[in-house]
């Protein structure tokens, strides 16, 4: 198979380059977040949050992603994603990713060649097929070396920030706003939070541009920025996606029941 072209980012978009400030997670810490929709279980994610063994200079993001067993009756998804980066620059090294869902088993294998802006993205299914991506330009972050570059910035309500992330196969260039200061409960405690609301400005595939739209990010109003709760539209209702356990780590210290 001949190697595709490139996919060159939009020279129209304006990317600032950030510098991670304070880091919201820790060494060997694990958050446990569960999706609900109508009061219903739906999903639980298991997010960790490691320096590497095998490599010094890495730290190394991993989640896992699990339908309920009510849910599983219907669609189960069995999902893993793992992302190798360095710290505390947090340019991403390579990501990792298995989908399982219902019948669909794929893996994704990206890799960052940063000297040359050059991302590569390989998929094999569950029957052998590969599929090549290839997309230039730019400084792309990964899903967890995104997020911990997002969160560890200095957010205050009105203001919006830019990112570059990378996630399988496809890229995306979205925005985010702090929209206001809030207090939530959820079943760890009460918190002081920013409610953030993003928004996709590129997509390299796929139609999710309008779906973030309707997603609300709520993150500890404190130094570490640790999201407690997250809510996206659906097709009827909402579905939320509270952190319902921190190991490894103290909670938030103005957390309480």
């Amino acid at each position: 198979m001949p190697t595709p072209a490139p996919l060159a980012l939009p020279g129209n978009l304006a990317i600032p380059k950030y510098t991670a400030k304070t880091i919201p997670f820790r060494d060997g810490e694990t958050l446990l977040y569960r999706a609900s929709w109508m009061g219903v279980p739906a999903a639980d994610a298991r997010i960790l949050i490691a320096h590497s063994k095998v490599n010094p200079q890495w730290w190394t993001g991993v989640m896992w992603l699990n339908t309920s067993p009510v849910v599983d009756v219907v669609y189960q998804m069995r999902d893993v994603f793992r992302e190798n980066f360095n710290y505390p620059s947090l340019r991403p090294n390579d990501i990792f990713i298995v989908q399982h869902e219902k019948q669909r088993l794929d893996q994704w294998r990206v890799t960052f060649d940063h000297p040359r802006s050059l991302v590569t993205a390989i998929k094999t299914s569950r029957h052998g097929k590969i599929t090549t991506r290839r997309f230039s330009g730019g400084d792309p972050l990964g899903p967890f070396s995104g997020s911990i570059m997002a969160l560890s910035q200095a957010l205050r309500p009105g203001e919006s920030l830019t990112f570059d992330v990378f996630s399988g196969g496809n890229r995306y260039v979205f925005a985010f706003k702090v929209v206001a200061r809030e207090r939530i409960t959820t079943a760890l405690g009460s918190f002081d939070t920013l409610k953030i609301e993003p928004w996709v400005l590129w997509l390299s595939e796929g139609s999710f541009r309008t779906q973030t739209r309707a997603t609300t990010v709520w993150v500890t109003d404190d130094s570490r920025h640790l999201p407690v709760r997250i809510s996206a539209a659906v097709f009827f209702g909402n579905v939320y996606a509270d952190l319902i356990e921190v190991s490894g780590a103290p909670l938030p210290a103005d957390a309480h029941g």
